[in-house]
């Protein structure tokens, strides 16, 4: 476990300091209402954490391997179209989408796991026919693929929120006794941790579209198969474990529907954005740019600490668990609301900050 963590360091140190031969293909511009960095920065993160998991599957525990091997060939369409789109720039949100999606389906191909029980009147009735499950897993596993994508904004947000995350489901698998989860979530906060040393706080490196799908489909199959795996385990908690980025793109889906734009449509009005403009910025002026945008992170790791907790000490009660993951929904929208509102004064010096 520790040589995948000293991979994703090395290959995140390599990457930093050869980019002067790749940058042209692999960095990040500053142009675009989402950009807040203000140098040139490899996009490409992702490499070094599929690396790292790869060599993860040599020094690993075997029954770790015969869980990780069959996700990480599942998830090659996710991560190719992900590193694609860092490296051209030419893959529309439509392909990536469905790339994601088709990871889903070579995931239940080779793991044979599905959502079954969602706990729904209705909808579990719907799910015990196999296309309905194979197709509501997969659609499930893309939606919260695509969500760390639209996390992914600061310096460690995306990583952060993972490492938590992982955290979380990995608390829940080691309390009903399914080591191999436990092992399999540590290997991924071990490589996450290699990545985040050069990502956070002064963002060297990001995790480019390549790294967040890939780590956004391994999390969204590990909350599959933990459920799944262990029937104590309501699927509920999986679900308010990954409830932020989640979140974040009902209610940007909401946001932007409302407000007549269009859904794909990059913009500076997330949550994290706001938190850098209309709190960060004014309270932390004084502070290097990189280290501002890596205080945005810590606003947004407590929302997922304080979820994932709530889902750990409530594993098994799913009429509990439920409640809370629309009380995440109703806290996310009230802190939107209010952050929203917060007054600052506009300064030419961080007007592309």
């Amino acid at each position: 476990m520790i040589a995948s963590g000293l991979v994703s360091f090395f290959v995140s140190f390599v990457v930093v300091k050869t980019g002067k031969w790749h940058g042209k293909h692999s960095h990040d511009t500053s142009a675009g209402p989402q950009k807040f960095h203000t140098v040139l920065t490899p996009r490409v993160g992702g490499v070094g954490i599929f690396l790292a998991l790869v060599i993860a599957c040599f020094f690993s525990p075997k029954p770790t391997v015969q869980l990780l091997a069959p996700m990480l060939m599942a998830g090659l369409p996710a991560f190719a179209a992900g590193l694609t789109e860092d490296l051209t720039k030419r893959v529309g949100v439509l392909s990536r989408l469905l790339a994601t999606f088709m990871s889903g389906i070579l995931a239940w191909l080779l793991t044979g796991y599905t959502l079954n029980n969602t706990g729904i009147w209705g909808v579990d009735s719907l799910l015990v026919y196999l296309p309905v499950s194979v197709a509501f897993t997969a659609f499930a596993v893309a939606g919260v693929a695509n969500a760390i994508n639209m996390i992914d904004g600061f310096n460690g947000l995306a990583g952060g929120s993972l490492i938590i995350s992982f955290l979380g489901l990995g608390l829940i698998a080691w309390k009903v006794g399914d080591q191999q989860l436990v092992e399999l979530c540590v290997t991924m906060i071990i490589v996450l941790s290699g990545f985040l040393l050069f990502n956070f706080p002064y963002g060297k490196i990001f995790m480019g579209d390549g790294g967040a799908y890939l780590l956004g489909f391994l999390l969204a199959w590990v909350a599959v198969m933990l459920p799944m795996r262990n029937p104590e385990v309501s699927v509920w908690a999986p679900m308010l474990v990954c409830a932020y980025p989640v979140n974040e793109v009902l209610f940007t889906i909401g946001r932007r529907s409302l407000g007549s734009i269009k859904i794909g449509n990059a913009d500076r009005d997330h949550l994290h954005s706001l938190i850098k403009v209309k709190i960060v910025r004014p309270l932390f002026g004084h502070l290097s740019q990189p280290i501002r945008s890596s205080l945005v992170s810590p606003f947004c790791w407590l929302y997922v600490v304080l979820l994932s907790s709530i889902a750990v000490f409530l594993f098994d009660r799913s009429e509990l668990l439920i409640a809370a993951w629309f009380g995440s929904f109703v806290l996310y929208a009230i802190t939107y609301s209010v952050v929203s509102r917060i007054k600052v004064a506009e300064t030419k010096e961080y007007a592309q900050d």
